[in-house]
């Protein structure tokens, strides 16, 4: 168990399965907020086992509870014979600020309710009841099939003893569903997962689920409308989408109808619903049937529609805004607990019991003055499960969120569930981010499984064979290109900083060394120092370099730091991380979790920080790391437009560096060359190339040749300005503020400058000793550099800027 327990975490913790919430406040994002931290995910070793005969009771009330909440919205969308016939109070929407008039007769599919989700809980009677219903874009369902591919590899033998029910048939009926849904091209059509912003509590498992399922995973900056049609902008101009699973609150899906301050949607989506161009999943409005205060109500409309009662009730409910129940609720207070009734909310409900004297008579002034805004449900004890934590099996209160979905007058219930747990009934009361151990649900059979089904398509529609597409969002571009830029950056840091530590920890001193100077200007240029490092005059009042520059290399604070730096390269990578192999991205979360672990403090007090040796090998085996990881996007990446933009991030960086490093350590007069040399060539990885062409002579022509003119090195300026080149050839001719001519121009102008260049003109002193001719081309080559990243930009990434409003004003 230990074992196996262990090996939970470290799967976890190397493919980087987390989701987001908020430490500080131990609250979860509800449906309307978005942005929260990152958090570990949490998988017991022990599963919530069920039986063949308890899931078949509890499947057939989740399908009867499913077509009833589809058929509620359907009439609340449209005719509302509900309301008009008082089964349900209308005060309930009209009142709810999550209801708008725009969701009223968008015609659309006939099918409002696609993918839906049940909170259950089993009482310690042994019946099951339900907590909540989530209709609109319920989470989870990502999280929920990770539980089973990693407890799939921890115990595989074991699942399949079991006769376990598997999963893979449902993500094929979402799959061939979402694609029925097109209204044109159904053989083989776009469809969209439209994700909230990156940092949203869904980032983690919409990349996952748009990566399992082949869906083009988008953002709302991606989306236009276009001729009444919605598309994704690509580097290669508009694609039509004809299915959207939207994973954003309905109110931010159309600033132009709804929200005129959200940014997640497009302008115009509404309008191409009514007009039939495209499948909304769920349907716009679908939170109104996930209402809490709808609950009491369940029952009353189930005899409505169907006759007959629930097989799966709900939790005993009151809605405070009808005065029979209120007066019931006010009553029996301290048995019940309270919470939202319009909106499912991230907090914890409120037990009056829990409540000083004063906060009681303010939460019942709270009520008086707008009753209809709670909810009473009855307090339950939850039953038990046992729990692998700590070493030990300890009991603990369970939940589980069901799936389900609907297929027109079929329904079908996902075989398991995510299983959360808890110390007690309020832990489990939130949402399942909300940071409680999950487990994987297994529903066993009495006989063996059939065959086993795959997400392979079946291969009997032909499809035409592509080599390269133009299928790339230019926000994805965006990511690529910095996501190049980062990784390089971090490894030129990196070996600056080794070099230079190892200066610092070898047998001559500090003034014996002639490079040490240059490497500090070199890294204070680059941010790892204080400036003042650079300048003579201030470095006697400065703590000595030996005891900043290990400490350096864990500091979060340092805005160009090394830490920060390779932060914004998982930001970017998170930010493209269906675009990524599983292999790369592991290489990331690996070389950054290791960088940030905590110095150790053996033969050292702890205050002292970091030391030479550790610094030394901290710094290596991030090298080593971003090494594997461009090993792992040459040889792994297809030649498409991904690979494109991350290459020409890389290259422009590299060039960057490369010539800020030589400004500093060579273009300075200076007495005793061979050493700067060396520790050029060591920075720049020629070293082992220079000795295997010129042995131990050390002249600075050839140094210069090989670092700056040489095109078979792959580190040379020019060899980054030829790589540069053969990648713009490639890319799209789209329009942009800046014509695609005018960047191949840039370029060409400093592949000129340098296959013009002389070394040995280039090594030639002025009067003041310094290389005056190598300053100027590098200079000019640094300065063109940052005027090809922002034309680049703007041809390709311009439209990644901030959305401006269309209507209204911004809350």
């Amino acid at each position: 168990m230990l074992d196996r327990s262990a090996s939970i975490e470290q799967f976890i913790r190397e493919n980087g399965i987390t989701f987001h919430a908020d430490q500080s406040q131990g609250a979860v994002p509800s449906d309307e907020d978005e942005e929260t931290a990152n958090r570990p995910w949490q998988l017991s070793v022990i599963p919530f086992v069920m039986g063949s005969a308890e899931w078949n009771v509890l499947s057939d009330g989740l399908v009867q509870r499913t077509h009833l909440l589809e058929r509620i919205l359907v009439d609340l969308l449209g005719e509302q014979r509900l309301i008009r016939e008082g089964v349900v109070p209308g005060e309930l929407f009209w009142a709810n600020p999550v209801f708008s008039r725009a969701y009223h007769g968008l015609e659309g599919t006939p099918q409002k309710l696609h993918v839906t989700a049940t909170d259950l809980v089993r009482g310690v009677d042994g019946l099951w009841r339900v907590t909540g219903d989530r209709t609109r874009a319920p989470s989870g369902l990502g999280y929920l099939l990770e539980n089973r591919i990693v407890m799939g590899r921890v115990l595989p033998k074991l699942i399949r003893r079991s006769n376990t029910r598997r999963l893979a048939s449902f993500f094929e009926s979402l799959r061939e569903h979402l694609q029925s849904l097109a209204p044109q091209d159904r053989s083989n059509p776009r469809v969209a997962l439209l994700a909230p912003p990156s940092g949203s509590y869904r980032e983690f498992e919409d990349t996952y689920l748009a990566r399992y399922l082949g869906l083009t995973l988008v953002r709302g900056s991606d989306l236009a409308i276009r001729g009444g049609c919605l598309h994704v902008k690509t580097l290669g101009g508009l694609l039509p989408i004809q299915v959207l699973w939207r994973h954003i609150s309905d109110r931010r899906c159309d600033p132009l109808e709804l929200d005129p301050a959200s940014n997640q949607g497009v302008a115009g989506l509404l309008r191409c619903v009514r007009h039939g161009r495209v499948a909304v999943v769920n349907a716009i409005g679908s939170v109104l049937a996930q209402t809490p205060g709808l609950m009491p109500y369940l029952e009353q409309a189930n005899q409505f529609f169907f006759g007959g009662s629930l097989q799966l009730p709900s939790l005993k409910s009151y809605w405070l805004g009808d005065p029979q129940q209120r007066a019931y609720v006010l009553d029996h207070l301290d048995s019940l607990v309270l919470r939202s009734a319009y909106t499912v909310s991230s907090q914890e409900p409120i037990d009056t019991t829990r409540l000083s004297q004063q906060e009681r008579a303010e939460f019942l002034q709270r009520i008086e003055a707008d009753p209809g805004q709670f909810l009473a449900q009855e307090r339950l004890a939850y039953s038990s499960t046992p729990v692998w934590i700590g070493g030990q099996v300890k009991p603990q209160r369970v939940a589980l969120r069901n799936f389900q979905l609907i297929r027109g007058d079929r329904v079908e219930v996902l075989p398991g569930a995510l299983a959360r747990v808890g110390n007690d009934e309020m832990e489990l009361s939130r949402s399942p981010v909300s940071g409680q151990r999950t487990l994987d649900c297994w529903v066993t059979s009495d006989v063996p499984l059939g065959k086993h089904k795959s997400l392979l398509p079946s291969g009997r529609n032909a499809i035409k064979l592509r080599r390269i597409g133009d299928e790339l969002p230019s926000r994805v571009a965006e990511h690529l290109y910095w996501l190049g830029r980062y990784v390089e950056r971090a490894e030129g840091i990196s070996r600056l900083m080794r070099t230079t530590l190892s200066r610092l920890s070898g047998e001559e001193t500090t003034e014996m060394a002639a490079e040490l100077p240059r490497l500090t200007y070199a890294l204070a240029s680059l941010g790892q120092i204080e400036p003042g490092y650079a300048v003579d005059s201030f470095v006697a009042g400065l703590p000595n370099l030996d005891q900043v520059l290990p400490a350096s290399v864990l500091d979060p604070e340092q805005p160009r730091g090394l830490i920060r730096t390779m932060q914004s390269v998982m930001h970017n990578a998170t930010a493209v991380r269906d675009r990524l192999s599983n292999d790369a991205y592991r290489i990331l979360r690996r070389a950054f979790r290791e960088l940030n672990q905590p110095a150790s403090a053996s033969g050292r007090a702890v205050s002292e920080g970091m030391g030479y040796g550790e610094a030394i090998e901290r710094v290596g085996t991030l090298i080593v790391d971003l090494l594997a990881f461009a090993g792992v996007t040459s040889e792994g990446f297809v030649r498409t437009h991904s690979w494109q933009f991350l290459e020409l991030g890389r290259r422009i960086e590299r060039a960057d560096q490369t010539c800020d490093l030589l400004l500093t350590m060579l273009c300075p007069a200076t007495e005793n060359g061979k050493a700067i040399c060396e520790a050029a060539l060591e920075i720049t990885d020629s070293l082992m190339t220079y000795r295997s062409r010129y042995l131990n002579l050390v002249r600075l022509a050839p140094v210069v040749d090989l670092i700056v003119t040489d095109d078979t090195n792959p580190r040379s300026v020019l060899y980054q300005l030829d790589r540069i080149s053969d990648v713009i050839e490639k890319l799209p001719a789209v329009e942009g503020p800046v014509r695609l001519d005018a960047i191949e121009r840039i370029v060409l102008d400093m592949q000129y400058q340098v296959k013009l260049a002389d070394p040995y003109q280039l090594c030639q002193t002025s009067d003041d000793g310094t290389l005056e001719q190598l300053g100027k081309l590098l200079r000019g080559i640094a300065g063109r550099l940052p005027e090809l990243s922002d034309a680049i930009s703007a041809h390709y990434l311009i439209h990644t800027a901030a959305t401006q409003q269309l209507t209204g004003t911004g809350r």
